[in-house]
């Protein structure tokens, strides 16, 4: 873990599920204050892109995943200020392996972490079918995280007991 200390970006892709937080919690970790910065990506698929019949699938529908995305997002960057670390939030719209390949190029990461689902039986199952394509696609490494792990200190809990 001390050479994955050294990143200068890591970009964290984030559904807002546990292992989403747990990957989030782990990039805190692993960053070092004042060096590493963070983003924090979430890919919001409107309505179309969801399957949503089209009589449904309306600009206010999307507006409306739009803005609760951007709230939880907020939100998640809210949870880990006061560490020394530097988090952007980062909202954009589509397919989440290919929005978090393209922000990692973007910002010039040197890491991707995201969370896994850990529901399932096998390698695939295990991981979940946004970080499979990620894994796939990604042109830098690849970090995910199990949702599941007991044992894992979230970075939260270190920043209230002033190690973070």
């Amino acid at each position: 873990m001390q050479a994955l200390r050294a990143q200068s970006h890591i970009v964290v892709g984030t559904d807002f599920s546990e292992s989403a937080e747990r990957a989030l919690d782990m990039a805190v970790r692993m960053a070092q204050p004042g060096v590493t910065r963070i983003t924090l990506l979430h890919a919001c698929e409107l309505s179309a892109e969801l399957g949503v019949p089209d009589p449904l699938a309306t600009p206010a529908l999307d507006r409306e995943l739009i803005g609760i995305s951007r709230q939880r997002l907020a939100d998640a960057v809210a949870r880990h200020s006061g560490c020394g670390v530097e988090i952007a939030g980062l909202l954009r719209s589509g397919r989440p392996w290919d929005k978090i390949n393209n922000v990692a190029a973007e910002v010039g990461a040197s890491l991707i972490v995201i969370g896994r689902t850990g529901a399932g039986r096998g390698a695939i199952a295990d991981l979940g079918h946004v970080a499979v394509r990620l894994l796939r696609t990604a042109s830098r490494p690849v970090l995910t995280v199990a949702g599941h792990d007991r044992e894992f200190e979230p970075a939260s809990s270190l920043r209230e007991s002033s190690k973070c």
